[in-house]
């Protein structure tokens, strides 16, 4: 704890102790914004200048003075600006393909200055090289780690299953790479993502300031890229750890250098590391992740590229399973995505251009269940498939506007399960019905900077959803009231055949006021609606939870987000200040009955409710992005309430009241802190404190052949403890100090750095099971937490770069 409060007051401090002429360059790829490493970069007539780094970075020296730097790099537009020093500590020249045949280069301050201007409110945008900084369990580099430490971005624990933005439950995101989605973002139980981290360019969290262009999703989209190949000559990076081991390769691939290639894969083996802990000592897991990514320049204005990405997962849980006829001692996850996409650029003029893109999501969850006295195993599988197709036209007009609108189409296929007896006679074979859903979307947005001051965006997304047959439709008596005994008629549908129609515009408008040069005010308002649903009765969705189209029976949901914020950026720009306040009223969340159960069940609907939802709160952030040390500390003060009141009590929860969500965290604070020297020396820290999720604690007891039942009627009714951990990582970097083609790194992290023992869980068991020797009072239940981490876990890992 006296480490972290010393790099807290480094991080006020510091500008005193800090060298003023020291100037970060950051080159960067337009129009994505990503980061674009090798540029050679010289001070116009002085001998300074030098090559950014593989994360896009160059430090210079420069007394004080007025400087042009021009940037250069092959395949790109040159690029020039500016600097005032040492008034300005850092700068952000970007390039353009010369494919893209654009005259200009856009050349702009850091990533604060960014947010100062543009009319975005509640977007963060992560580079690569920021997370790779972040300190994460054994090691393991996480695009979704890193995003927890942002305000209004949280998790149901070390184990949970993506992410929880604004109290919004993890299946409301929209996860996206290279455009086409995921549907479980992670590895190892939920402890990492599944994206390739050598792979990785960019990524951009949308939780207020949703574009037009995107949809699907109520809570938020999460946009990652994977990295363009940019290099003329061969490199290679891996490394090697504790959890899994990576390497990529990137190379041009014909002589003229037009066609370029980035391949890169992760595999973990991590039985071992169960064994080290005696309750998992029978677990098993192992698991891999590879992204290809080919570019082509065909030629001054066309540029073609694809993605193709794989993910496979293997764990084994060795515990009693019991439903469906089926007994088992061990249950066996096995789930995989295969995604692909097509991308077509053509540049018309230096402002306009136009791109078509083709996506392909296949996602296959299965689950084992081997037999006690044999070799034979009963298996479950379920599929997703996703087809995708999306026309952007972009065009820019007179330097004030910029324009883009397009057309989208998504046709998707779920098989919702199926299960294989495979010769154990107890178990009866299961086949559940395909069902198919399809949207189609027509969207236009304006970014339109009206003044000096004002700027603003304006955006329309319209969506027409279809569900299709062949399938049956179920038709129920009464309002709210479907249960199996309600039903009235099923209704028969042909193949392609119009079952359920719903629909809508979703409009979008954000508004951005420069109250003062480095003041400004921004609102903004969104309609978002989600047609396809994942339906799971727990905190965190398992990879074979069930997924669901909209239909006659089970609503979209429709969400209305209003924000408005501040922003300062005082001074040199070293420093940033924001604060947000945000208000989301969502219609149809879903909701379960108790004792549901959605395993091969063909009326899901059954255990299914639906109610209201609303979210709210208050973020302040405090950040530094220039210098040495660098960081951000956040707060958010975040309320989320559902209410389901139906008719009856049986389709009501706690009475029809306002209970809190199931990611209601009231208080959130976090920090990270990073310090770089610059050349050897990276060392960083994060704190986490926050007010734990709530669960369901029994209300009473009820005897049962004299077996003591917790009884629950009250729903989120009582909250984990208090939430808190520190993390620290230290990497040394080229540890020999020469310039070399062979680069190596060593990071050692250690994660929950004083040992909390935080609560993921807390469950209920009579008081006499295998637990005789604790004592509870005079209840026959005992109450038992369930810690994932609840030591320091330390890690060592080496990384290296070859060009």
């Amino acid at each position: 704890m006296r480490a972290t409060l010393l790099s807290f007051a480094l991080l006020v401090i510091f500008p005193a102790a800090a060298q003023v002429s020291e100037l970060r360059v950051r080159t960067r790829e337009a129009p994505d914004d990503r980061p674009l490493p090798f540029v050679n970069v010289q001070v116009e007539g002085t001998p300074v200048g030098g090559t950014t780094d593989d994360r896009g970075l160059l430090r210079l020296s420069l007394k004080a003075g007025t400087y042009e730097l021009v940037a250069s790099y092959l395949g790109y537009g040159s690029g020039r600006v500016t600097v005032r020093i040492p008034e300005e500590s850092e700068v952000s020249i970007r390039l353009t393909p010369t494919g893209e045949n654009l005259g200009t280069v856009t050349v702009s301050a850091n990533d604060l200055r960014d947010r100062l201007e543009r009319p975005t409110i509640g977007v963060e945008r992560l580079s690569m090289s920021e997370i790779e900084a972040l300190p994460v369990a054994l090691g393991e580099v996480d695009v979704l780690r890193g995003l927890q430490l942002y305000s209004g971005v949280s998790s149901a624990g070390e184990a949970s299953n993506g992410l929880s933005v604004r109290g919004g439950t993890v299946d409301q995101n929209l996860i996206l790479l290279d455009g086409a989605p995921v549907f479980t973002p992670t590895h190892l139980f939920g402890l990492f993502s599944v994206f390739t981290p050598d792979a990785v360019g960019g990524v951009d969290l949308y939780r207020a300031n949703v574009p037009a262009r995107f949809g699907g999703r109520v809570a938020s989209v999460l946009d990652v890229r994977s990295r363009t190949p940019t290099s003329d000559r061969l490199k290679l990076q891996g490394g090697i750890g504790i959890v899994s081991s990576h390497l990529a390769v990137e190379t041009p691939l014909t002589r003229d250098k037009k066609l370029k290639l980035l391949a890169a894969g992760r595999a973990g083996f991590n039985d071992f590391v169960f064994k080290w802990i005696d309750r998992l000592k029978n677990t098993r897991s192992r698991f891999a992740d590879g992204t290809l990514r080919l570019r082509y320049t065909a030629n001054e204005r066309d540029i073609l590229s694809y993605s193709g990405f794989i993910s496979r997962d293997f764990y084994q849980v060795d515990l009693i399973s019991q439903f469906a006829g089926i007994v088992s001692e061990v249950n066996q996850n096995d789930y995989g995505h295969y995604n692909s996409t097509l991308e077509w650029l053509r540049t018309y003029s230096a402002a306009t251009s136009l791109q078509l893109r083709a996506t392909r999501s296949d996602f296959r969850p299965r689950v084992f269940f081997p037999q006690r006295d044999d070799d034979r195993r009963v298996e479950y599988d379920a599929r997703i498939l996703h087809h995708g197709a999306r026309l952007v036209l972009d065009h820019r007009s007179g330097g004030n506007h910029r324009l883009q609108g397009g057309i989208e189409a998504a046709i998707y296929t779920l098989s919702p399960g199926r299960l294989r007896p495979n010769g154990v006679a107890s178990v009866t074979g299961v086949q559940l019905a395909d069902e198919r859903g399809t949207e189609l979307t027509l969207f236009a947005e304006d970014e339109w900077k009206v003044s000096d001051r004002l700027s603003l965006s304006a955006g329309l997304r319209y969506t027409q959803y279809l569900q299709l047959g062949p399938g049956e439709q179920r038709r129920y008596a009464g309002e709210g009231a479907i249960t199996p005994d309600t039903r009235k008629v099923t209704v028969e549908f042909a193949g392609l055949e119009v079952m359920q129609r719903y629909g809508g515009a979703e409009p979008r408008l954000a508004v951005n006021y420069a109250i003062f040069p480095r003041l400004s005010f921004k609102t903004a308002y969104s309609r978002t609606k989600q047609y396809l649903q994942n339906v799971f009765n727990s905190t965190t969705p398992l990879p074979s939870s069930r997924w669901k189209v909209s239909d006659n029976n089970l609503r979209p949901q429709r969400a209305d987000l209003w924000n408005s914020g501040l922003f300062w950026l005082p001074g040199d720009g070293r420093y940033g200040f924001g604060l947000e306040g945000y208000y989301r009223r969502t219609a149809n969340v879903l909701e379960y009955r108790p004792g549901a159960d959605f395993f091969l069940s063909p009326a899901v609907e059954a255990d299914l409710l639906q109610g209201k939802g609303e979210a709210y709160g208050i973020e302040a952030s405090i950040s530094r992005k220039a210098g040495p040390l660098t960081g951000e500390i956040n707060y958010a003060f975040a309320r989320a309430f559902n209410r389901v009141s139906g008719a009856t009590l049986a389709t009501s929860v706690n009475l029809g009241d306002r209970y809190p969500g199931y990611f209601d965290q009231p208080h959130t604070a976090n920090a990270h802190v990073v310090y770089d020297d610059g050349k050897t020396h990276r060392i960083g820290f994060n704190l986490v404190v926050q007010t734990n999720r709530p669960y369901s604690a029994p209300s009473g007891i009820l005897r049962i052949d004299g077996q003591a039942v917790p009884l629950f009627l009250r729903r989120n009714n009582a909250r984990l403890p208090v939430y808190h951990r520190l993390d620290f990582n230290w990497t040394i970097h080229n540890a020999r100090m020469k310039k070399r083609r062979w680069v190596g790194d060593w990071t050692f992290t250690v994660y929950n750095l004083y040992g909390r023992k935080n609560a993921y869980n807390i469950y209920y068991l009579p008081r006499d099971y295998n637990r005789m020797n604790q004592t509870f009072g005079s209840s026959p239940l005992g109450s038992y937490r369930l810690t994932i981490f609840g030591a320091p876990i330390l890690s060592l890992s080496y990384s290296f770069k070859f060009e």
